[in-house]
């Protein structure tokens, strides 16, 4: 049997053609990322209240999420929450944007820096704005709210745990980042990769010491994360084809497929 009679090809077409970047491309990426971030911060902070449920949907944990709570959840949850806000929100973003613009090196102009940059926020708006959507859908209750006392007074953010937002927004920013650093054949790539998994999985790991969220909440953050971090790159720029071992992403005009070769 041939090696590939078994591969999976999944064709997904695409808007434009693959080629080269022009400044109104940027403009029009940059003016997609400001109305969509503007959007995901309307939702987020203004009409959090209006969308914020008073019941939760999902209610109970499953064993597993019990077990790793019970095993991972600091007396003091206040230190890992503010410490994984900070990983999560500013040191995972600025320090891969650092990495990246000292991997460009002697090439570095404002659109060699756009187009490298602009992956890992088009990135982390895609899963923040998903996050959004879905963490009002589902209604998962945290854990610190499930694990208290039943007198608490409501807040708007009890029934928001799946899933992480945290995890998701940093290994997104993460995959964006190494899959640009791979196609641009950057020397920083393996510790561009490494920076940025280490503080997902740490961000991850606070979140669960915090009480915020349950183990399968930073399983499924994770899980989209990396999923939008890789399909970015491919689906919306033109730079280029990825090549692995046993997986190869082609890139072609007005089309991108997905092969696995068993």
């Amino acid at each position: 049997m041939p090696a590939r009679l078994l591969a999976i090809w999944l064709v997904l077409a695409l808007a434009r053609p693959a080629h080269a970047e022009s400044d109104t491309d940027r403009a029009i990426r940059l003016g997609s990322m400001t109305t969509l971030g503007g959007l995901y911060l309307t939702i987020e902070f203004p009409m959090k209240l209006a969308f914020a449920a008073r019941h939760c949907a999902w209610c109970e944990p499953p064993g597993f999420d019990r077990a790793v709570r019970d095993a991972l959840k600091w007396d003091n949850t206040a230190a890992p929450h503010m410490v994984s806000n900070v990983l999560g929100f500013a040191a995972a973003p600025i320090v891969l944007s650092a990495m990246m613009l000292g991997a460009e090196g002697g090439q570095r102009s404002w659109r060699r820096t756009f187009d490298d940059l602009s992956p890992m926020v088009e990135a982390a708006i895609v899963v923040s704005l998903t996050q959004s959507t879905v963490k009002y859908i589902v209604r998962r209750q945290r854990p610190f709210v499930h694990f208290a006392s039943k007198d608490r007074p409501f807040a708007h953010d009890d029934n928001t745990s799946f899933y992480s937002g945290h995890t998701s927004a940093v290994l997104a920013e993460t995959f964006a980042c190494g899959i640009v650093a791979h196609q641009r054949g950057y020397a920083l790539e393996p510790a561009i990769w490494a920076t940025g998994i280490t503080i997902g999985v740490v961000t991850g790991y606070l979140r669960i010491a915090a009480d915020k969220h349950y183990a399968t909440d930073v399983i499924a953050g994770a899980l989209i994360g990396t999923v939008a971090g890789l399909a970015v790159p491919y689906l919306l720029h033109p730079a280029g084809e990825f090549h692995d071992a046993d997986v190869v992403i082609a890139k072609q005009p007005h089309v991108v497929s997905f092969g696995l070769a068993f």
